[in-house]
């Protein structure tokens, strides 16, 4: 069941505003494939491929219940997009930061492989979508796995999983 959260509420009008509001951001608005410039980097999780794109992201932020860690994991989010993605196409939506929220979670309790097992088929389904970057996923999720673990204050707290 989902949870009411101001967090999420607020989270989600902004990337419905952003998507309606921002047409030219959204999937070929502009190339951030090639990743010209710093507002590439940084616009990219507010932007969507279409409605559907959207409306996935939106309810898979719902289905989140740990804490969120908004701010960190949009960096964390932001920060994998310089890496190397093998994708020929534009990146686009929060998908990136949600992984951030539960890989930065996940390395509050330091359990890596139980993430990855109960993260694999969020994993391992993408790398096989079309228009779906797999692997800024992964980084994601490890990468905020590696913040949580160096940064985040054990926390045992496991129900969420």
């Amino acid at each position: 069941m989902m949870k009411f959260s101001w967090a999420k509420l607020i989270v989600s009008v902004v990337l419905v505003v952003w998507y309606f509001a921002m047409p030219q951001y959204s999937f070929g608005g502009y190339d951030i494939a090639t990743y010209g410039t710093i507002w590439e980097h940084l616009l990219y999780p507010l932007s969507h491929a279409n409605v559907w794109h959207l409306g996935a992201n939106v309810v898979c932020l719902w289905m989140i219940t740990c804490r969120l860690h908004l701010l960190g994991s949009y960096f964390v989010a932001v920060g994998c997009s310089f890496l190397p993605c093998f994708v020929s196409e534009a990146t686009l939506g929060v998908s990136g930061v949600l992984f951030a929220i539960v890989g930065m979670s996940w390395g509050r309790v330091g359990r890596f492989k139980d993430m990855i097992w109960k993260n694999k088929w969020f994993l391992l389904i993408p790398l096989f979508l079309p228009h779906v970057n797999g692997m800024l996923h992964l980084y994601c999720l490890v990468a905020g796995y590696l913040v949580g673990r160096c940064f985040g204050k054990a926390t045992y707290r496991t129900d969420w999983v």
